[in-house]
């Protein structure tokens, strides 16, 4: 290496080691010695032009190793750096598995960063699976070491922050990033217990209802004046459809300007019911404008039918896009109770288990057609029973699970077919199409599908191919999507007598003054003024009109009051503090999704 090389990879360490400091020493401190650093590095590796520092909406994410110091004190120096660079990229694996991407291993941890350079509106969610994921790699690496090498206490810690920081700029270009987010992320990293993970409410709030997590006393962090609201993460919730994290906290409000969405959507299902004529209804609109909450209500108003229904229900990712069947998987996975920590032999039982409570009328035929979990427990003599009977049952369970990506290579009845995909795939559509025939023949079937616009290939032409089936069977699907979807699929559901789409436009003036009045029901009295600035910035999008009453509750400008003798809660409207200020982050996070994913310069000249 020349003298140059040597002087950069020393000025490296030392940029690392100052960082790792940053909790102890403060960041003034940090933020100055590293100025000095980064600029010689800089000149030592001779780049011409800095590129231009942007502000940007993003999730931060820091691990570090818990007494890193005690665990290698029985090793030899080169064998603990070998050790623990291994471990660290074992760790990060996690981090690019979910989009995002570390920007600095420094010490015994690192630090990544998520929605740059490209943002996605689940970036948070994505970080905290990450962090969980970095739980799970430690403590498989705890038990090698043990084995291995009998060091035991292998631990690591985890903290997660969502905010605007300055990228770019820099040395590293778009991995340089700064900021109060970055430095509350590193504080949550250091205040969270080995073996936790911790995240900050500005992420709580965009992942609410995804995750398991505790409230824990606010922190006080070095830096921020005030103490620091956390929450530790416990576990991903087993199975989440919808994510109830829209709304204004503490105000339950009315569907707003959907009444004939709703009604359209009612009398599709009770025709299905009366009729057995079912169809497929795509409900199509931008983020925020209200797909999810008429879902919500039409939901709750099954729910009070005297009929019953047998209600399936998925929701597509924006990682699931390129993976065969997985919106199908999720469909499955949640009627099915299947959790991501079964072991394969419980995935088995449980989609044997549910495929034969679709055949209840056919095992119940004669005395020997009993329930296929009975006969698979070894309860019975499948010798005395309906043998072929089962055996088809069971067959077109195995090949359903293979087709929708659960591992049935071992099943005798896929033996034949398993170097043969779309002998495979022709069998699952097969399963599949028989599974929804026979559930349907017992109570009339409705299936909920939301963000279609992210599902991948497989799943939308298997959403076709059961819509046909519509026709003639009492099945009814509805489907959530953007207009997105239509730049993927340009004629979805086009000529098909059994498709219909419902469009979601913006609220009109009168209904979002009509909405902000019933969110500021505790208000006494709504000032025009207030009313209006909510109105005009929101555009007629129900999300945007609740983010922008949460920014003006967190920026004082309306400010909850104690409940009153009556139980009543007043609040109130600070008329000095009611004024417009930058967008909140959550509205940011849709907006900056949809900027990353235009053209370069079109992208260049909204900058």
């Amino acid at each position: 290496m020349t003298a140059t090389g040597d002087r950069i990879a020393h000025l490296k360490q030392a940029i690392a080691a100052l960082e790792a400091q940053r909790a102890t020493l403060g960041d003034a401190v940090v933020d100055s010695g590293l100025d000095s650093m980064r600029k010689q590095l800089a000149e030592l590796q001779g780049k011409p032009q800095l590129p231009p520092q942007q502000r940007k909406l993003a999730t931060i994410l820091f691990t570090d190793v818990v007494g890193s110091t005690r665990l290698g004190r029985h090793l030899e120096p080169d064998e603990v750096l070998e050790m623990m660079d291994a471990a660290l990229k074992r760790l990060a694996g996690a981090v690019d598995q979910h989009g995002g991407h570390v920007t600095r291993f420094q010490g015994d941890g690192f630090k990544a960063i998520f929605g740059i350079p490209v943002a996605h509106e689940n970036d948070p969610e994505q970080a905290v699976r990450a962090g969980l994921e970095i739980l799970a790699v430690a403590q498989e690496i705890a038990q090698e070491w043990q084995e291995q090498r009998g060091i035991s206490g292998f631990q690591v810690r985890v903290g997660i922050n969502t905010g605007l920081i300055a990228a770019g700029g820099e040395t590293e270009a778009q991995d340089t990033i700064m900021g109060r987010a970055v430095n509350l992320a590193a504080r949550l990293e250091s205040a969270a217990p080995p073996g936790g993970l911790l995240i900050s409410h500005f992420t709580f709030r965009h992942v609410r209802g995804v995750f398991e997590v505790e409230i824990l006393p606010p922190i006080k962090a070095k830096g921020f004046d005030e103490p620091v609201a956390v929450y530790l993460v416990r576990q991903a919730k087993a199975r989440t459809f919808r994510v109830l994290s829209r709304g204004v906290e503490g105000v339950e409000t009315p569907m707003v300007g959907r009444e004939t969405e709703l009604k359209y959507l009612q009398d599709a299902l009770l025709t299905t019911m009366e009729e057995g004529e079912g169809q497929v209804v795509t409900v199509c609109g931008e983020a925020g404008v209200g797909k999810s909450r008429l879902l919500y209500e039409f939901q709750n108003w099954i729910e009070l039918l005297p009929s019953d229904v047998r209600l399936y229900q998925g929701q597509a990712r924006l990682e699931m896009q390129h993976i065969p069947y997985a919106l199908l998987r999720d469909v499955f996975s949640f009627r099915f109770q299947i959790q991501e920590s079964d072991p394969p032999q419980v995935v088995w039982e449980k989609i044997e288990q549910g495929v034969a409570e679709a055949y209840p009328d056919q095992m119940a035929a004669e005395p020997a057609r009993l329930a296929l979990r009975e006969v698979l427990s070894g309860s019975l003599d499948l010798a005395s029973r309906s043998e072929e009977f089962v055996d088809e049952v069971e067959a077109g369970a195995h090949f359903l699970g293979q087709m929708l990506g659960f591992d049935f290579s071992e099943s005798p009845h896929l033996k034949a077919h398993l170097q043969d995909a779309q002998a495979l795939r022709n069998r699952g559509m097969n399963s599949l199409r028989e599974y929804f025939l026979a559930s349907s023949r017992q109570m009339p079937v409705v299936v909920f599908l939301e963000d279609v616009h992210w599902a991948d290939d497989s799943s939308l032409d298997a959403i076709k191919e059961l819509g046909r089936m519509t026709g003639v069977q009492p099945m009814l699907l509805v489907c959530l999507a953007r207009p997105s979807l239509y730049e993927r699929r340009p004629y979805w559901g086009e000529g098909q007598e059994y498709h219909r789409k419902i469009e979601l436009q913006p609220l009109s003036k009168r209904e979002s003054r009509h909405l902000v009045e019933e969110i500021l029901q505790h208000v006494e009295q709504v000032p025009v003024e207030l009313r209006e600035l909510v109105v005009q910035g929101a555009e007629g999008n129900p999300f945007y009109i609740e983010e922008l009453i949460k920014m003006l509750v967190e920026r004082g400008v309306i400010v909850r009051g104690e409940v009153s003798a009556d139980g009543v809660e007043r609040w109130m409207v600070l008329a000095e503090r009611l004024e417009q200020e930058q967008a909140p982050t959550t509205l940011m996070g849709v907006l900056q999704a949809r900027l990353d994913s235009l053209k370069e310069l079109e992208k260049l000249v909204l900058q």
